[in-house]
């Protein structure tokens, strides 16, 4: 029979450790306020201040947790500390046979109005046109780990102050990833980042990267300009996989 006290007790001792560490550096306020929005946000599986807070269950008013949790968030600047904390126990994980996977997504809100910097999305789902916010992922895929690591994380919108261009924030993801990973870690890549400006980037840094391209596209090939599909079927590997997708976008 399962001892469900022991394993809840184990959990939430390996929640405090992570905690401990990827806040190590921080006074003790801010490390209580890190490790109880960890402990909520996994306990109650949401991100609402109100749930997280039922969790904690504090002697006191669900509004006073409540009020206390949303003064700390607002006010807190130590985003960046926690994140190059993080990255520290991700590169642990690491090793010369991992994968970095880089994509892209969006969030739509079709009932959101009030929400600030809610622009035009393209729903990935619907393919229909939205409101809602862009955002870029790349995680970490690596032998021996079980599920993939999140190693770099970014949700904007076009209307916000200081958006320049998607291709920015392609290029900021793959700087940040370079400064913090070694090169021998193969970057993989989907459609729609075929585009020359990320080309450029990856060859001028010595990457090693693996991007899906899309078959109208050409390229330069022994001085002459030759659609990519062509010059893939010149090559031959000691693999060769083919995929039939439906009208949804997945394989058969």
């Amino acid at each position: 029979m399962t001892n469900y006290s022991t394993l809840a007790s184990n959990m939430k001792r390996r929640i405090i450790r992570f905690s401990e560490r990827i806040a190590k550096g921080l006074n003790r306020p801010v490390y209580k306020f890190v490790s109880q929005m960890i402990t909520g946000m996994l306990s109650s599986q949401s991100c609402h201040l109100s749930k997280i807070a039922r969790t904690l269950g504090e002697p006191i008013s669900l509004k006073k947790t409540i009020d206390r949790l949303s003064r700390n968030l607002s006010s807190f600047e130590k985003g960046a500390h926690l994140q190059e904390n993080y990255m520290q126990q991700v590169k642990a994980c690491l090793n010369d046979r991992s994968i970095l996977v880089v994509d892209d997504g969006d969030i739509t809100k079709p009932c959101s109005t009030k929400l600030e910097g809610l622009c035009k999305v393209r729903d990935g789902s619907t393919g229909e046109i939205g409101v809602g916010y862009y955002m870029y992922e790349a995680t970490a895929l690596t032998p021996g780990q079980g599920t993939p690591i999140s190693v770099y994380s970014r949700v904007f919108s076009t209307e916000e102050e200081g958006f320049v261009s998607a291709d920015m924030e392609v290029l900021n993801l793959l700087r940040y990833l370079g400064r913090h990973f070694k090169k021998n870690i193969i970057l993989a890549f989907d459609r729609g980042f075929d585009a020359n400006v990320y080309y450029e980037h990856l060859l001028g840094q010595d990457e090693r990267f693996v991007i899906r391209a899309k078959k109208n596209r050409d390229l330069i090939h022994k001085g002459e300009r030759i659609n990519i599909l062509e010059v893939a079927k010149k090559y031959k590997g000691k693999y060769s996989l083919r995929f039939l997708c439906n009208r949804s976008g997945m394989v058969d």
